[in-house]
């Protein structure tokens, strides 16, 4: 394994995602103005008072990573789902820390904070189009943990390996959040909630600015919820920003429905 993605960023606190999980928390009050967020907040100070008892047990690095997956997935019953539940409860982390069953992104999201917790170098990332939580402990020693199963693999790369192989991408700053909201926003078009993904895609433009793929989906929901000249709008920013765009015929035609839409209107 090759330690390409260490050199290009070192260890530092600066790049460890702060609060995501608190973020995660706090979003969902947009699109369900009824959750109990004190439950969840809750249920979390528990975990972290056992992550803090389990690092005065345990001193030992190797041994206190053990203790912690160990208490994560068979004490504190976290796992990935194999029942038919739908995929925006299964992607919430409030759901989770309640029910300890979700999806790949939401069990991560949660066990990189109690590692961090315990004052370890972790974050989300990407391997083969599948999310991990890594466990950096040098530039050349860490851990990669499948976060539904809590399958685990340590590493070690010679300091004169040059043998190449496909680096990890790792969720740094505001990436694992935004992870959170588009996976949450294609979950509630799934389910036609789609006043909850227009939420969603506010609180991307919020980080991501007039991003034109954000307008493009906001374009779609705000049609679904019968803002037509609205949704004309951002579909044409889409259109003028990305001419290129192989969907760009689909996206042109919709406007000229929303124009003739506007015509009858009128």
């Amino acid at each position: 394994m090759t330690d390409i993605w260490f050199d290009e960023q070192d260890s530092s606190a600066d790049y460890i995602p702060q609060h995501t999980l608190f973020r995660c928390i706090d979003a969902e009050r947009q699109w369900d103005a009824q959750i109990d967020l004190e439950e969840s907040y809750c249920q979390l100070a528990e975990l972290e008072l056992a992550v803090d008892q389990l690092c005065h047990e345990h001193t030992e690095t190797h041994t206190l990573i053990d203790a912690i997956l160990d208490a994560f997935y068979t004490r504190w019953l976290f796992s990935g789902s194999n029942q038919s539940e739908v995929e925006y409860k299964l992607n919430s982390v409030n759901y989770v820390l309640k029910m300890r069953t979700g999806n790949a992104t939401s069990l991560a999201i949660i066990l990189t904070h109690l590692l961090q917790r315990a004052q370890f170098d972790v974050n989300m990332a990407f391997h083969q189009g599948d999310i991990m939580v890594h466990i950096a402990l040098s530039a050349e020693e860490g851990y990669i943990v499948e976060p539904c199963g809590g399958n685990q693999s340590w590493y070690i790369n010679p300091e004169n390996d040059n043998k190449e192989e496909e680096p990890y991408e790792l969720l740094l700053g505001d990436e694992a959040f935004k992870l959170y909201l588009a996976q949450q926003k294609w979950a509630f078009i799934t389910a036609d909630k789609f006043g909850h993904a227009l939420s969603c895609v506010e609180q991307l433009m919020e980080i991501l600015g007039d991003d034109p793929y954000e307008r493009r989906d906001r374009g779609y929901l705000l049609n679904q919820i019968n803002c037509p000249k609205l949704a004309k709008a951002d579909l044409q920013f889409f259109v003028d920003e990305c001419p290129d765009d192989p969907t760009i015929e689909i996206i042109q035609h919709q406007i000229e429905e929303l124009q003739d839409y506007n015509h009858v209107v009128h």
